[in-house]
């Protein structure tokens, strides 16, 4: 007895000089992770273009949350399992403004679910670690692992500018990503979803790129939608807009403008918030040049925008049934205009 005691002593002496407790955590998670974390795939509609292959993770029985971009334009979509049996899913509901997909798997229960952090993102500290469980390259699941390098908001350009348009700030991690990483989990080191990743920036195939995610708390806000509604219940304004920046600076000067700051309601859709509050458009001819301007949102809430895609941001931290205060700009004069938001229409 006291031989065996005294042995797995030394195995346990032995064990901890070889691995530090952030090793153990870490590998920890990734067995945690690995059941529930698949391989989604299926064949694009447009024809000539290449097998789609993402990551995604069961986050109920029967339930996939995956990038909406991985599915979009997508068919015959299958899930593959880490011990490799494939089965049937399809897409149950999107939100295409955070870049978010919620997939229902059939044939087969979860060997495993993940579960959002509580955190919030202005919580999360900078230089945490964390780790990445996906198909890169549809290879996998593949482990990779790094530390929560920055929050805000994401500057590089994107294919399409309206997929994840509602992300105020993403978390950036330069663990290794690369492509058919889309959809993997961000994780903590107590194995809890902190991040959705959607993107990797800079460098080829993301070789010395930073790694982008959408926050955990967004993410599962909008499951927690998807589920119960079908659609997200995200802030939704009713009006497309311009950046200033975008207009002849000569134009914005006739109205009295000194910055190209703010954003220009271009187009109200009836019976939306825009509308109701009373905003009003732009006034273009037949061939779509501009006449005149609309009004210019120059603030929400108070927080003084700098172009479109802020204002579309910062609406979207709302809820349906808030009320939001817009500065505006109107013929030379400010104003503001209170509006309340409703869930936006299923398309």
């Amino acid at each position: 007895m006291r031989l065996a005691f005294l042995v797995l002593f030394l195995l346990l002496a032995f064990g901890q000089r070889l691995a530090s407790p952030e090793e153990v955590a870490r590998s920890q998670v990734i067995k945690k992770a690995l059941p529930a974390v698949v391989r989604v795939q299926g064949s694009p509609t447009a024809p000539g273009e290449d097998q789609v292959v993402g990551t995604g993770f069961f986050v109920s029985p029967f339930r996939v949350v995956t990038n909406y971009h991985v599915v979009q334009g997508v068919a015959d979509l299958t899930v593959r399992l880490v011990d490799g049996r494939t089965f049937p899913a399809e897409v149950f509901a999107v939100d295409p403004g955070i870049d978010l997909a919620l997939l229902t798997v059939r044939g087969v229960q979860a060997p495993g679910v993940l579960g959002f952090s509580k955190a919030t993102t202005a919580s999360l500290p900078l230089g945490m670690g964390v780790v990445v469980v996906g198909f890169p390259y549809g290879q996998g699941p593949l482990a990779s692992y790094g530390i929560l390098s920055g929050i805000g908001p994401l500057e590089v350009p994107t294919p399409d500018p309206s997929v994840g348009a509602e992300v105020g700030e993403y978390l950036f991690t330069d663990a290794p990503l690369t492509v058919g990483n889309s959809g993997s989990p961000l994780l903590n080191l107590q194995g809890e979803v902190i991040g959705v990743v959607a993107d990797v920036v800079g460098g080829p195939s993301g070789v010395g790129g930073i790694g982008v995610a959408i926050p955990g708390e967004l993410a599962a806000q909008s499951v927690q939608d998807l589920e119960r509604f079908g659609i997200p219940q995200r802030g939704w304004l009713g009006a497309s807009l311009v950046s200033l920046d975008e207009l002849p600076p000569v134009l914005l000067r006739a109205v009295g403008l000194t910055t190209a700051q703010g954003a220009m309601v271009d187009r109200v859709e009836p019976g939306g918030p825009a509308a109701r509050a009373g905003l009003r458009g732009a006034s273009r001819d037949a061939q779509g040049r501009l006449l005149s301007l609309g009004d210019v949102i120059l603030a929400v809430n108070g927080r003084v925008v700098k172009d479109k895609a802020e204002v579309v941001q910062q609406i979207a931290r709302y809820r349906p049934g808030d009320r939001v205060r817009l500065t505006l700009w109107r013929e030379g004069r400010r104003l503001e205009v209170t509006l309340t938001l409703v869930a936006r229409p299923r398309r």
